[in-house]
């Protein structure tokens, strides 16, 4: 798999490149987020790598602009940032980005990231899943070439031209349109339960066949309700519904099944139906010549108001041009035959061979002469013929042996042929029979007495040979007509089967951490923004934990990144028994969980929040031959009529975290007591700490460190840190020009690439002042430059210093 990594940083896209050169990776680079999308367009490439911080277009704008993009395939966006807190990371996650790194990144946390992103590509089923079921119903009708795919493609295009009003009054989004274009093949699943003799009839239809053909939306409807029993709150399979059961009704209500008036049908239906009838109109049948597409636009317009929805007419003609292009392309590229394996044919019979399966006929007739005349006839059919002389007889032949086809006399001694077909209805529960009676009767109340018995044909005596073989071969047709459908039935069960386990496993991924099994970081989101929508509806309270594990990251360079993982599980565990079966927790960063709380005060999760903490802080963690101790710090945040926003409640909780960090670790802070503490927007730089830091005894740059991230290569350490040795105080000195000229835009790009270098050699103090210079540069505030600089000269030149030691060593 192709990784595209996108970075204005030289140094970060060398050292990138290096590591996943070295797992195998092949690589393509990108320098900013225009020159990314160019790359996006013209290869397949399904993961990217991006950078946060870049000019022109950064990573959140290039996440977005990825999300808008119609590319070929779902792309897994992995975002590297130095940046911290929930609030920076839900910015990236709204936007569109799947997964996070810091920086510097850790060799073994960035495979464990891509192994996910490989999974979840490979995953990425639910589009062809769906798309399969489609083309299964489409199949039955090789006429219909490339419909699928052209009703897909104008139902997108219907949707994306709607008003700006209409896309506000439905909640018309991003994710709306692409599950519209997802679903939407459904529209005719329920085709594959039509009979081949109305489905592919080259005629027009009687009414009784038009009635058949209409249960197709009943039953698309139907068979998808069998998913969502499961999965109710799977999106996809919701509209999936809608749009299979709806995309027949008509605006003024005289549509099918339901006869919905207006906007009581979905709108996913009333934009499907243009789709589909404009398709229908321009596409040539057996029945039907082709419209032009000026004839069709006239048609369609005519329907407005009447057949359609006018605002989706509207968007129609807005997009147009577009379908005319999409129409002609999708009938250039032609039938699509390979997006599904084969279904397997069941076996005819238990020695699994295929073909036809042997109808069997049994003939029932008391008159010797009668019963020799008929079993010679019917020997002319190929077919395995038994006789019987009486109704008796009869069932027993009929249990030994399952004939299909009965032929029988009505009037016979013991058991008649209606009491005969009255037993062999009551136990034929399997396999159907076709049951034909010999009579000569013509009283209407005994025939009507035979049907309800379940005759499906009559014989007049004296028979006339022609008819009678006719009739029988009718039956035979309509025995193998059910064994087709038997056979269809049976791959479509398959189909759904499969279908299934993949919505499973999709329904697990989506909404559960891998590492943990807690809820993750979307669906905490989803769940926080559900939850403040039912507090504001019902004005109940919410209320919010954000807990983070105190010193993590020396647990995971001390023990390695296994045991940090088994802490991680363990603190889960903690977290799940210390709270209500009611409260959502879940994992929303690498050592960050979240407890979403619904209809609890502030006061009653401070009791929980402090429960968690102590049962953290008094567990200890055996792992290995490792004991570990380990504490969290937790911030609160409830709702309020200044906090109604879930965003906003979650950067407050994030904000209480801080002082609860800043205040000395394993206590819980309130966002509400936080105004006489400090003032949370502008948190003083702890530029004394890192000079402090700077000046220690202690090496500037941990060579162990280095090479764990160069993973474990000593010479690509070596050239890491030359690397940093060579161009440090190039970068130190254009940063001191650039502040002389006030030049914001180089001081920026010099600061995020030391800042960048100085992480990988682990020189965080001077990383660390390289980027509050980088945050006053965007800001364009170069007084608190001056004196950052200073300590960032210091910095860089003892690192500098040390590395040119060692080297002389």
């Amino acid at each position: 798999m192709q990784i595209l990594i996108v970075d204005d940083d030289d140094f970060a896209l060398h050292v990138l490149q290096n590591t996943l050169g070295r797992m195998g990776y092949p690589v393509a680079m990108a320098r900013d987020g225009q020159e990314a999308m160019e790359a996006l367009r013209k290869g397949d490439i399904r993961l990217v790598i991006t950078d946060w911080d870049m000019p022109n277009m950064n990573g959140i704008e290039l996440c977005r602009a990825i999300r808008r993009e119609e590319l070929s395939g779902y792309v897994y966006i992995i975002m590297l940032t130095g940046r911290e807190g929930a609030s920076q990371r839900m910015e990236g996650l709204f936007a569109g980005a799947d997964d996070f790194l810091n920086k510097p990144l850790d060799p073994e946390e960035l495979l464990v990231c891509l192994k996910t992103a490989e999974r979840i590509l490979a995953l990425e089923t639910r589009d062809l899943a769906l798309f399969a079921l489609a083309k299964l119903a489409e199949s039955r009708d090789t006429e219909t070439g490339t419909h699928v795919e052209r009703v897909q493609a104008y139902t997108r295009l219907i949707a994306q031209h709607l008003s700006d009003e209409v896309k506000a009054v439905n909640g018309v989004d991003d994710e709306y349109i692409r599950l519209l274009y997802q679903t939407s093949p459904l529209h005719d699943l329920g085709k594959v339960a039509i009979p081949d003799s109305i489905l592919l009839k080259p005629g027009k239809l009687t009414p009784g066949e038009f009635a058949i053909m209409e249960t197709h939306t009943v039953i698309g409807a139907q068979t998808l309700d069998a998913a969502l029993q499961r999965f109710p709150n799977a999106r996809f399979l919701q509209m999936a519904r809608e749009v299979a059961i709806s995309h027949h009704e008509r605006f003024d209500g005289t549509g099918y099944p339901n006869g919905l008036v207006g906007y009581q049908i979905p709108l996913c239906g009333r934009i499907v139906a243009v789709a589909d009838v404009y398709d229908a109109l321009t596409s040539k049948r057996v029945y039907k010549e082709a419209m032009s597409h000026e004839h069709a636009m006239e048609t369609i317009m005519r329907g407005r108001g009447i057949h359609f929805d006018p605002d989706v007419i509207d968007a129609f003609q807005r997009a147009e041009t577009r379908i005319l292009t999409e129409d002609q392309r999708l009938r250039e590229v032609g039938e699509i035959t390979a997006v599904l394996p084969s279904i397997p044919e069941l076996p005819a019979d238990p020695a699994g061979v295929a073909g036809p399966v042997p109808c069997g006929i049994l003939i029932v007739e008391d008159d010797p002469i009668i019963l020799q005349q008929l079993a010679k006839l019917i020997t002319a059919t190929g077919e395995q013929v038994y006789t019987a002389n009486d109704g008796n007889k009869a069932m027993r032949v009929w249990r030994d042996h399952f004939p299909r086809i009965i032929i029988s006399d009505w009037l016979m001694p013991g058991m008649d042929g209606v009491e005969l077909c009255r037993q062999i209805r009551s136990e034929s529960l399997k396999e159907p029979v076709h049951f034909i009676m010999l009579t000569a009767q013509s009283n209407k109340g005994s025939l009507l007495d035979a049907y309800s018995a379940g005759v499906d044909d009559f014989i007049s005596k004296p028979f006339d040979a022609e008819e009678l073989l006719a009739r029988v071969r009718a039956g035979i047709r309509s025995a193998c007509l059910r064994d087709d459908l038997v056979r269809k039935a049976n791959g479509t069960q398959a189909l759904n089967a499969q279908l299934a386990v993949v919505n499973s496993r999709l329904e697990r991924l989506a909404i559960t951490d891998e590492l943990t099994g807690l809820f993750n970081r979307r669906h905490a989101m989803s769940q926080l923004e559900e939850q403040c929508a039912l507090a504001e509806r019902y004005g109940r309270p919410v209320t919010v934990a954000l807990l983070d594990i105190d010193h993590f990251k020396a647990i995971n360079d001390t023990y390695g990144h296994e045991v940090g993982d088994a802490v991680l599980r363990r603190v889960a565990s903690l977290l799940r028994d210390q709270t209500r079966g009611t409260d959502a927790v879940c994992r929303v960063g690498g050592e960050e969980f979240l407890i979403i709380s619904p209809q609890l005060t502030i006061q009653e999760v401070t009791v929980c929040a402090d429960r968690c903490r102590l049962a953290v802080a008094n567990h200890i963690f055996n792992i290995g031959s490792a004991e570990i101790r380990a504490t969290v710090s937790a911030g609160l945040a409830t709702r309020t009529t200044a906090l109604s926003q879930f965003v906003d409640l979650l950067r407050c909780a994030d904000q209480a975290l801080y002082a609860a960090k800043h205040a000395g670790r394993n206590m819980i802070k309130i966002y509400e007591d936080l105004a006489g503490e400090m003032d949370m927007n502008n948190v003083p730089n702890d530029t004394k700490n890192l000079v402090a830091q700077a000046s220690m005894d202690t090496p500037p740059i941990n060579m162990e460190a280095i090479l764990k991230r160069c993973g474990g290569d000593p010479s690509f350490a070596d050239a890491v840190t030359e690397r940093f040795r060579l161009q440090a105080g190039v970068e130190v000195d254009r940063i001191n020009a650039a502040l002389d000229t006030l030049d914001f835009d180089t001081l920026r790009r010099s600061a995020h690439s030391l800042k960048s270098m100085a992480a990988y050699v682990s020189a965080d103090a001077a990383s660390e002042c390289a980027r509050q210079i980088e945050d006053y540069a965007v800001k364009k505030l170069s007084d608190p430059i001056i004196p950052l600089l200073v300590n960032l000269r210091d910095q860089v030149n003892a690192a500098i210093q040390w590395i040119t030691t060692k080297n002389a060593a």
